[in-house]
């Protein structure tokens, strides 16, 4: 009996974290600086829908997930392959993500 307990417990545990680094607080809009907010900017529902106008020659929209230190997008454009921004640092103001489709740091602020 004890031991089914621990497995149960062990169990939960292990899906609250799996809830806790799936909801990363990404929603919002984010863009390299506050004067370009309405121009070039990304922006994260809450429903999982993702738009971009960073990339000008490029603008993406699609649906995305969040996973431990990663955000997924999903490009309805490109709908086989995951565009990965790898997360490196993130606070309530500022997102810098290692970007996949660019190959480098993409260094954000959240618009007001």
């Amino acid at each position: 009996m004890r031991r089914g307990a621990l497995i149960v417990l062990a169990a939960a545990l292990v899906s609250g974290a799996a809830i806790a680094q799936a909801s990363l607080p990404v929603q919002g809009r984010w863009a390299v600086s506050q004067e370009r907010c309405a121009t070039e900017s990304m922006e994260f529902g809450s429903s999982g829908q993702f738009t971009s106008t960073l990339d000008s020659g490029e603008p993406r929209q699609g649906s995305y997930k969040t996973g431990r230190d990663r955000i997924i997008l999903l490009d309805e454009a490109e709908p086989d392959r995951e565009l990965a921004l790898i997360i490196l640092d993130l606070t309530p103001t500022r997102l810098v993500a290692f970007d996949e489709t660019i190959e480098a740091d993409r260094r954000l602020v959240k618009c007001r």
